[in-house]
């Protein structure tokens, strides 16, 4: 009986030598990987920006294009909080030009026009940020919100009124510059130490107050613009690889 009595407590000062022992080493907190990725993918764009409406003057005539871009954040010492930044380049279609011609044909009651788009739907980004960091193993998820600079451009066109008076009409290209905002998310796996690959989706908004100067509109007939000021906004959908630190 002693025997057992002894055995049992020498068992029992042990189990609490080890929970103590287990109790004081705590895990270390490594928190986020700092990284830099090149990503791209898909940009798409709606409300009035994504209208091909003639009649309708807020139509911006833009569709689903894509973007390029590099972002990246550094995360704080042993912390899933992190500054980073996301800047990138998106270009957008030109949606129903065809129809514009059409427009033109109709209002100035001739045979035949023919629309050239001088320039293109797009925009520079550059965005800054917190960003949070969720681990699982080789997995993580980054959050991120940001702010910053967005550069856009509004394509212009020449419009060739094929058997009218004056027959060139002149939109000049314009630029603009104004606030960007990004929410969003990217999932990024680990194949190596440093090396891997990543999947991620944002929401961008934007709305630029652009200023429009048309050329030979002394005739006050078909569609003509003076300023043009509409949320350009939509959802990315990317691919990229990244560096970790």
């Amino acid at each position: 009986m002693k025997k057992i009595i002894y055995g049992f407590s020498i068992l029992s000062l042990l189990s609490i030598s080890i929970l103590s022992d287990a109790q004081d080493k705590k895990p270390t907190k490594t928190g986020g990987k700092s990284f830099i990725a090149v990503t791209g993918g898909l940009s798409t764009v709606g409300g009035n920006y994504a209208k091909g409406d003639y009649y309708n003057s807020q139509s911006g005539f833009a569709k689903t294009g894509f973007n390029l871009g590099i972002t990246g954040a550094c995360f704080f010492k042993n912390s899933n909080w992190g500054i980073g930044g996301h800047f990138f380049y998106t270009h957008y279609g030109f949606n129903n030009s065809q129809g514009m011609a059409e427009g033109y044909k109709e209002d100035f009651d001739i045979d035949s026009s023919t629309v050239y788009i001088k320039g293109q739907n797009q925009n520079l980004n550059f965005l800054i940020g917190p960003y949070y960091n969720f681990s699982f193993g080789k997995l993580s998820l980054d959050i991120h919100a940001l702010a910053g600079l967005t550069h856009a451009t509004l394509p212009g066109n020449e419009v060739y009124l094929e058997d009218g008076i004056g027959n060139q009409l002149i939109q000049k290209k314009s630029t603009a510059s104004v606030l960007g905002l990004e929410g969003g998310f990217n999932l990024k796996y680990a194949i190596t130490q440093h090396f891997g690959v990543l999947i991620g989706a944002n929401y961008n908004y934007a709305k630029p107050n652009f200023k429009v100067v048309n050329e030979n509109r002394n005739v006050n007939a078909g569609r003509k613009i003076d300023k043009y000021n509409e949320a350009i906004a939509g959802i990315q959908g990317n691919i990229g690889v990244f560096y970790s630190l």
